[in-house]
């Protein structure tokens, strides 16, 4: 998975670039129906993705948010799953905290993952069984290692929505006694808070994203340690017809999900969180 990495860093980073370009001259957006918005750095970011993975593997399905589902990505083996812009509604609102996502399933499996944040200078990667690191803004490639999580650390640090926190995330929150909230945007730099060890978990019980929200992270905190599931237990399967993430996700260090999963289970009695476009 060596050249499939690099193409994936190379194609997040020229996203970036576009998108960074985009972000200060000044760009349009339009709202996709109830979906959100989108913005020309969406389109462009995603245009030259498909173009870089499309001339290194050209055999290879696609199933980008921003473009039209082809089924037929169903008979391939090997499906890119890219998110161009994660995050958009705070590229919107100047909040800075949004990412360039591009993960790759074999088999209905997430193998390779790349999340890079423009803003940030950072960008995370992962190969099934190479592990994961992170490029500093100095160039610099850290391998990420996450300790597992132990009742008497405390309370944990958790990651969750910066625009869509409810009242289920919050009786999750108070079912953990974690007072210890970093809200975000973007699923994936929440994911790679977790990864890089800056948040014990991330989670969301929301039913709005989709499986390239997912795909890259997953694979990155699972490489650094850490546990990547559907807030109901179950492992994330990819390529299916249906790409939505109906029971949510979570992210964390391993020895803490169990909890959270609990947790999730006992708030999904209440009243549901206000619809989001993304968790």
């Amino acid at each position: 998975m060596r050249r499939e990495l690099e193409v994936a860093i190379e194609a997040a980073l020229a996203a970036g670039r576009e998108i960074s370009r985009i972000y200060r001259e000044g760009f349009d957006v339009r709202q996709k129906g109830d979906e959100g918005p989108v913005t020309t750095a969406d389109l462009r970011a995603d245009a030259l993705i498909e173009k870089i993975l499309r001339a290194a593997f050209p055999e290879d399905a696609q199933l980008s948010e921003e473009r039209p589902d082809d089924l037929a990505r169903l008979e391939c083996s090997r499906l890119w799953l890219v998110d161009p812009l994660d995050g958009t509604q705070q590229f919107v609102d100047r909040i800075g905290e949004f990412a360039v996502m591009i993960g790759l399933a074999v088999e209905g499996r997430s193998v390779l993952g790349v999340v890079h944040m423009p803003e940030e200078g950072l960008t995370l990667g992962a190969a099934e069984g190479a592990g994961a690191f992170v490029i500093e803004p100095s160039g610099r490639r850290r391998r990420l290692s996450l300790e597992p999580w132990h009742g008497g650390a405390g309370r944990p640090a958790l990651a969750v929505s910066r625009s869509h926190f409810g009242h289920r995330t919050q009786q999750v929150l108070s079912s953990l006694g974690s007072d210890r909230v970093l809200r975000s945007g973007s699923v994936g730099r929440k994911a790679c808070l977790v990864a890089l060890g800056q948040a014990d978990a991330y989670f969301s019980l929301g039913r709005r994203s989709s499986h390239w929200d997912a795909c890259a992270p997953e694979i990155i905190v699972r490489e650094a340690g850490g546990v990547f599931i559907q807030a109901d237990g179950r492992p994330f399967r990819y390529n299916l017809e249906h790409v939505r993430n109906r029971e949510g996700i979570v992210a964390s260090r391993r020895g803490l999900e169990p909890l959270i999963v609990e947790a999730a289970a006992g708030a999904r009695g209440s009243s549901p969180d206000p619809a989001g476009r993304k968790p």
